[in-house]
């Protein structure tokens, strides 16, 4: 391992920090602008641009000759569950995230249930080909009605905003922010793994560490940032959002395109813990007024637990 390695790896946590903190500012400036929350703009547009490394290594990784379907899978259900113990529960260790119980989140928690649903009738009832097809195409629908559905009761009223950066120079901003954090995960990534591989780290430890984190570090970078700027609503609203993306509509297109990937490559481990992430994260939804420092350190714990299952 060489300096350079070493310099590329920091660097890119320079840029991935910079560019989280002009993300979150100009969500903020976006979302007065359009009269949406925080959280709309979070789930919606945030969260399409973090999942851009979990899509780009699912599509490689199927479309790829011979195809790897099980690296698609596998990055896909990691990701999640590490959005929602690791990011959430990080996030809210910064500082507590607050909840509102409205329609808003009452469509949360059925769009949780939902991203469990898809993937264990594939698995527990076996069903593989045109089944898993029809399956994967009804989940991509599902997700367009959704994201329609976040948006119109996530207006609210902002008539009185005085924000004086144009939506144009606003929406410049956010792609420059989002290319830089997008730039910075590819390097950071590259650079740990080289990293891991110079002190022998196996590949196996690497994938199932790195390779899940790695895709899920702008998420984190931007939950962080957000949760140190006490901005409410973009850490949990990104995580929703991208656990979205990622199931009804990442894991329905690999489906398509590799028929079985899902019932071929996911084992009970995964879809149990999935199962309990989302679980915890339903019951705070419901019933809490905010996910705290004792629901975090709960998140954190499960999912370590989690890593230490895989690994043994």
């Amino acid at each position: 391992m060489n300096l350079d390695t070493i310099f590329i790896t920091l660097a890119s946590l320079i840029i991935l920090l910079f560019g989280a903190n002009y993300l979150v500012k100009n969500i903020v400036y976006l979302g007065k602008k359009i009269n949406v929350s925080n959280f709309v703009i979070a789930s919606l547009t945030l969260a399409f641009g973090t999942t851009i490394p979990e899509f780009a290594v699912s599509l490689n990784a199927v479309l790829s000759l011979p195809p790897h379907p099980g690296i698609a899978v596998g990055n896909i259900f990691g990701s999640n569950i590490a959005n929602i113990l690791l990011i959430l529960g990080v996030a809210a260790l910064i500082y507590p995230i607050k909840i509102n119980y409205d329609k808003l989140t009452r469509i949360e928690i059925k769009i949780n249930f939902l991203i469990i649903f898809f993937p264990a009738t594939i698995i527990f009832f076996n069903i593989a080909n045109e089944g898993s097809f029809i399956l994967s195409c009804i989940a991509i629908l599902t997700l367009i009605f959704l994201m329609q559905q976040r948006f119109t009761l996530g207006k609210i009223d902002n008539s009185n905003n005085n924000i004086e950066k144009s939506l144009i120079s606003i929406l410049f901003t956010l792609f420059l922010s989002l290319l830089a954090i997008l730039i910075g995960s590819h390097f950071l990534l590259n650079g740990s793994i080289k990293i891991a591989e110079y002190f022998h780290i196996s590949e196996r430890v690497i994938g199932l560490s790195l390779v899940a984190i790695g895709t899920s570090l702008p998420e984190l970078t931007t939950a962080i940032m957000a949760s140190l700027k006490k901005i409410e609503g973009v850490a949990l609203g990104n995580v929703l959002g991208a656990n979205t993306y990622n199931i009804l509509g990442i894991l329905g297109i690999v489906e398509i395109i590799e028929r079985s990937s899902i019932s071929k490559n996911v084992m009970s481990i995964d879809i149990y813990f999935l199962t309990i992430a989302t679980l915890l994260l339903s019951f705070v939804l419901w019933k809490r007024k905010k996910l705290d420092i004792k629901f975090s350190l709960i998140f954190l714990t499960t999912y370590i637990f989690y890593i230490y299952l895989i690994y043994i």
